[in-house]
């Protein structure tokens, strides 16, 4: 009796494999544009890995690995008061955050081209750093250093397109545009030059930004080998 029961599920497990358009897991990385008023230039960036678990139906789950990049700028200070005179100080901050991210993503369509809807939760760690430089009447030396990290969570939201472009089985693309909760603004502002009445400022509690990944079907490929 027991046999049979374990025999009758390695065919339901057979059967349900047999409906899955992609049973390996399926790699990728990419790269993201944000542009945004809080940061130099008025962007930041993600750089993101990850793999795509599988496809059965319209459900493709990706888990993924995402570091975010951005500067919000540089202020100067001229505690002298003459506006065109070289600043006595200046504070430069830098922001980084690093998340594991799972996203249960949507995928309406066929290999090459298919509608994706991709929500996504990110979990990880946020951090800022600010550097206060005084003009010492040669160059601009590091007075004082502070840095801030909290832990942090957040979702964005993507859609877009994704298929192949060139005629490869195992590779395809996605364009996408993506909304990010993502709020660097609170880890800046936390950073303490108070003693020097400075107050850290830039950053931002959100973005809309525009996404590209390459998905590379590695075991497709030794397979084929």
């Amino acid at each position: 009796m027991e046999i049979r029961k374990i025999v009758l599920g390695l065919l339901l497990l057979l059967t349900s494999l047999s409906s899955f358009s992609q049973k390996y897991p399926v790699l990728y990385g990419g790269v993201e544009y944000y542009r945004d008023t809080g940061f130099e230039e008025n962007a930041y960036i993600n750089l993101n890995v990850g793999s795509q678990l599988f496809q059965w139906k319209f459900l493709a789950p990706e888990v993924g690995f995402d570091s975010y990049y951005g500067s919000p700028g540089t202020r100067e200070f001229n505690y002298v008061g003459e506006p065109n005179s070289i600043a006595e100080s200046k504070l430069k901050i830098q922001f980084s955050s690093y998340f594991f991210s799972l996203a249960p993503k949507l995928k309406f369509g066929d290999e090459e081209a298919a509608l994706v809807l991709i929500p996504q939760y990110n979990i990880g760690k946020t951090k800022a750093r600010g550097d206060l430089l005084v003009y010492n009447g040669d160059l601009y030396a590091l007075e004082e250093r502070n840095r801030y990290s909290e832990n942090s969570s957040f979702w964005s939201f993507a859609v877009g397109a994704e298929g192949q472009i060139f005629n490869v089985d195992n590779l395809w693309f996605s364009l996408f545009f993506k909304y990010s909760f993502l709020n660097s603004e609170y880890a800046v502002e936390s950073l303490d030059f108070s003693e020097y009445e400075i107050k850290a400022v830039g950053g931002s509690n959100d973005g809309l930004g525009v996404g590209f990944r390459v998905y590379y079907d590695l075991f497709s490929a030794f397979r084929k080998n």
